[in-house]
């Protein structure tokens, strides 16, 4: 591979720049210095400062100038951040030579330091603009500061949705996402890989690897490609230790792309299967605020160590609403997992048995294990398993959860057989026996003595 030395040289700039800055600054303070205490050897100290910053100015210049060659800025913050530069140096050199000049040159000089000063900070700000994104410098300003220099952030009031269904695919999920994750490199402003994915337009256009993203062509979206990277890859994003993706937001993302990269649709008109929907009520939290009347038990908070674990292990977690620490969990991200590993998975689960008050585990592969695991959660409220490969004889424990509201049992071998665990569950309002092997007569023997349960079949 042939060396690109503008490109090698220029990759200094990031280091070599700070080197005058922290030289002249160090000008500025033995001139604040000598105000006080008139010395000749401080004069000469000051004079050397001066002509080093210069020096290491000019040095700076030159690798800036080499580094710019590769593109990926804005145009017109990289010529203001360019001259400002410039500017600075040259009036830094001015600096030192009014200083060589009799009196009134020290008085001269000093004023033309601080205006070296004052440029080197518009230019580190420009430079931080591109570097790490517009507002780099002011984003994280006390709020009374923010509105003295014009960089409050405008409030976006968080947008509610009445359904899933009315989710906006692109809008609400994918362009927050790479907003979150993606543009700090990827905007207007800073276009690593002449990339811009701060907008549609961004997106459609691609960049020097090619196009972002190819509608229904998972293996040739690069965009999807790079973020499933392994982190140790140097072409994995986002770069730089930035947090990276997570699995529910790579899933949308590949889901989005398999639907063909509408921009415009939602989510009715993408026709998302259940476990899409699943996958963006619990990222955007849709069921948790709908629930914020619904009267909770009281729960302590889970141990956070325990949380963290079991998302690591892929299972989802969120919270029932925003005013309890109740759990909803997901196997969504799991369900091809053998038997074994769903054991271990819902063992590992116990540990938030305190708080678990929903629990999805639709279309695992359920063991008798299993089954006597899921009977423990004694804080259950809501239980879905549908197509779990259940029958009559691993069911029973599921007759101690007294809390439970709501069960789905449905597209399992189950028969009339397994009223009797039914009828143990006295808390029992709601269950779905759709596809199931129980018979008219069984469900009216049933209904007769719990008359207050719903079944639907």
């Amino acid at each position: 591979m042939q060396t690109d030395w503008s490109q090698f040289l220029g990759r200094f700039h990031p280091l070599v720049v700070h080197l005058p800055i922290g030289i002249i600054v160090f000008a500025v303070l033995l001139v604040i210095i000598s105000a006080y205490r008139k010395s000749i050897l401080l004069d000469k100290a000051i004079d050397i400062a001066l002509l080093a910053g210069f020096a290491g100015a000019v040095f700076a210049i030159v690798t800036g100038f080499l580094l710019s060659g590769k593109g990926g800025y804005d145009a017109n913050t990289l010529s203001w951040h360019k001259w400002i530069g410039i500017a600075a140096a040259i009036v830094c050199f001015a600096c030192w030579l009014t200083r060589r000049k009799p009196e009134p040159g020290k008085k001269t000089s000093n004023a033309l330091l601080i205006i070296s000063t004052i440029l080197i900070a518009i230019g580190g700000h420009l430079g931080g603009n591109m570097t790490h994104g517009e507002g780099y410098l002011t984003k994280y300003l006390p709020a009374s500061l923010q509105k003295i220099f014009g960089a409050a952030p405008k409030t976006i009031p968080k947008k509610t949705f009445a359904s899933v269904d009315s989710v906006i695919v692109y809008e609400d999920i994918i362009q927050p996402v790479l907003n979150n994750k993606c543009i700090s490199c990827h905007n207007p402003g800073k276009q690593k890989g002449d990339l811009d994915l701060s907008s549609k337009d961004g997106i459609t256009k691609g960049g020097k690897s090619g196009a972002a993203v190819i509608a229904a062509d998972l293996e040739k979206s690069e965009l999807l490609h790079r973020v499933t990277l392994p982190v140790t890859s140097s072409k994995f994003m986002p770069a730089d230790n930035q947090p990276a993706l997570t699995p529910v937001e790579i899933s949308l993302i590949k889901w989005w792309i398999n639907t063909g990269a509408d921009y415009e649709k939602n989510v009715a008109k993408q026709h998302a299967d259940d476990k899409s929907k699943y996958l963006i009520s619990a990222y955007l939290g849709i069921d948790a605020a709908n629930d914020k009347d619904i009267i909770l038990p009281v729960a302590a908070a889970a141990d956070s160590a325990a949380l963290k674990q079991l998302k690591e292990a892929g299972i989802i977690l969120r919270s029932v609403s925003s005013e309890s620490n109740l759990l909803q969990a997901s196997f969504v991200m799991v369900q091809q997992s053998t038997e074994s590993e769903i054991v271990n998975l819902l063992n590992k689960l116990y540990a938030v048995k305190e708080q678990l008050y929903q629990l999805d585990v639709k279309h695992c592969v359920l063991s008798k294990e299993a089954l006597q695991i899921i009977g423990s959660f004694s804080m259950l409220n809501k239980l879905d398993m549908q197509q779990t490969k259940l029958a009559d004889e691993i069911i029973t424990p599921l007759g101690k959860l007294q809390q439970l509201n709501i069960l789905n049992i449905g597209e399992n071998d189950i028969t009339d057989k397994s009223f009797a665990v039914l009828k143990e569950m006295k808390a029992l309002k709601k269950t779905n026996l759709w596809q199931t092997k129980v018979t008219e007569d069984g469900i009216k023997d049933f209904q007769s003595v719990s008359k207050d349960i719903t079944i639907e079949h």
